[in-house]
């Protein structure tokens, strides 16, 4: 399925934001993707600004189309891992999570959708941390 670039931006912010912080996923790579998405957008605005404000500062403006360029850089670091969120949210499960999801909404009495993705996943997964026991999720 083809999606245009703002969904797979849209998904992928929607992923981050949704994506539980748990144990139970601990290992998958989201885990550690997800902080490390938040931290750049929350941070790395500023750091550009400095980068930027420090280089022309201290190297004058012969050097500030290199600056700029470090600083473009900078910003485009949180819209890198929104686009590879996305694109992994909006990927189909492989046969291991897909058993997972199958049996997740077995017991959380949902419907579960024939070709589910991440994303279904992640809504299931919180869905499961909020409502089962914790010996079955």
């Amino acid at each position: 399925m083809k999606h245009s670039i703002w969904q797979v931006f849209k998904s992928g912010q929607e992923y981050a934001a949704i994506w539980p912080h748990h144990a139970v996923v601990a290992a998958m790579t989201e885990t550690r993707v997800v902080p490390g998405v938040k931290f750049a957008a929350k941070w790395m605005p500023a750091a550009a600004v400095i980068n930027l404000w420090v280089q022309y500062q201290w190297l004058g403006s012969t050097l500030l189309p290199q600056a700029m360029v470090s600083s473009l850089f900078l910003l485009s670091v949180p819209v890198q891992g929104w686009y590879w969120l996305g694109r992994r949210a909006l990927s189909e499960l492989d046969p291991r999570l897909r058993h997972w999801y199958l049996e997740l909404a077995q017991k959380l009495q949902v419907e579960p959708r024939s070709k589910p993705i991440r994303m279904d996943l992640a809504r299931l997964l919180n869905k499961a941390l909020r409502e089962l026991p914790p010996d079955e999720h």
